[in-house]
């Protein structure tokens, strides 16, 4: 172990291993990245199963939260407590506010520095899906980020609002979004495009647009709905050269029934086993979320692949457009007609993806960001390279 480089030891509660959803790989996508300039340590759960994972783990992880649930406050205080000094952790990482308690407390018995990534602004989330708690979680979350010396945000809005609504000091308050794996536009298989064509028989002057979620979350399966109810039918009186996929499996019954009535213009694939088969082959990526919080990891994805957005303004919250030229084009929320005017204006538009997207969010970048962000905390000599 490098004793010039930061000891980072994040708590992570749940099993994000092995990642399927955009939040679960950001989780070991960030912290492979950030290992090249920190010794980067998870505390995490014994259910994660990384001798399986596709992606090669660079990161150290330790499995610490059993079957007492780490939300519980100070349940693993003990073991956390050992993990610090044994690995002579420099700095704890709350990844959500829901073990502030146990990660201010850690942070204060060892003499660490905590600081908190928040990946949603949760209590405004969880408002948003009309839970009546949400304004406990709001004074816990305030409290957690103020305690907290830096906090990461995926994104500016989120940013803002907390230094205004949580009372925050913008000096510890840093942009951190979920980043991608690319650096450039990636070449795309025609092959694979024309294959999967033909497997959904889909014509060569027909324009590939989807949706992709995880299902049974109250959000996703509404944007669904709107894309059967709003969507599909103001666009087939503009046009018919298009098919629109909805990816993911768990979809209702009742929705995969309401599909199944569009003739096949609307089509439910369910679980794609290879994502290339989409980002290789589809033309435009529909996002019309009207609820829940954070970054749209999928969007972030598409336009990485040099794919259009079409988005609410919900849908594009954390998002940063500056640096998406012309292919992400956000109505608001609810105006189904502008919608659907963006999705005709994408589908005659040519135009790539800037180059600025992904200084923005190549996931070394950001990372290296949050690394020199840490090293200015700890005021260590030796500044990362």
């Amino acid at each position: 172990m490098k004793s010039d480089k930061i000891n980072l030891l994040t708590l992570i509660s749940y099993q994000f291993s092995l990642g399927k959803s955009g939040g679960q790989l950001a989780h070991i996508y960030f912290h492979n990245y950030i290992s090249e300039y920190l010794n980067t340590h998870i505390a995490g759960t014994y259910s994660n199963d990384f001798e399986n994972e596709t992606v090669s783990i660079k990161f150290q992880y330790h499995k610490v939260f059993g079957k007492i649930s780490p939300y519980i406050p100070l349940s693993y205080l003990l073991s956390l407590r050992h993990l610090v000094k044994k690995e002579h952790v420099n700095v704890v990482m709350c990844s959500h506010p829901y073990m502030g308690i146990t990660a201010y407390v850690l942070s204060k018995i060892s003499k660490t520095s905590l600081v908190s990534y928040s990946h949603n602004i949760e209590s405004t989330r969880f408002q948003s899906l009309g839970k009546w708690w949400w304004k406990i979680l709001f004074y816990y979350e305030k409290w957690v980020l103020q305690v907290s010396k830096i906090v990461f945000f995926v994104a500016e809005e989120d940013r803002k609002w907390a230094v205004q609504n949580y009372n925050l000091n913008e000096t510890k308050c840093i942009v951190s979004p979920f980043g991608i794996n690319l650096q450039e536009i990636p070449e795309k298989s025609f092959e694979r495009r024309n294959n999967f064509k033909i497997k959904y028989k889909i014509l060569e002057n027909e324009k590939i647009l989807y949706f992709v979620g995880t299902y049974n979350y109250a959000p996703n399966d509404k944007a669904v709905l709107d894309i059967i109810d709003n969507i599909y039918p103001k666009l087939m009186a503009e046009t018919q050269d298009f098919k629109i996929l909805i990816i993911g499996k768990g979809l209702n019954e009742k929705i995969v029934s309401k599909i199944n009535k569009t003739n096949n213009n609307i089509i439910y694939v369910g679980f794609v086993e290879n994502i290339r088969d989409i980002l290789d082959s589809a033309d435009i990526m529909l996002n019309p979320m009207l609820s829940g919080g954070g970054i749209k990891t999928k969007a972030v994805e598409a336009l990485g692949n040099n794919i259009k957005v079409i988005s609410t303004e919900n849908g594009a919250g954390g998002l940063d457009s500056s640096v998406c030229g012309d292919m992400l084009l956000i109505s608001k929320d609810n105006d189904w007609n502008a919608y659907v005017e963006n999705i005709i204006s994408a589908m005659k538009l040519k135009t790539t993806i800037p180059n600025t997207f992904y200084d923005h969010y190549f996931w070394g970048n950001v990372t290296k960001r949050v690394a020199d962000g840490l090293v200015t905390l700890i005021s260590l000599p030796t500044r990362v390279h």
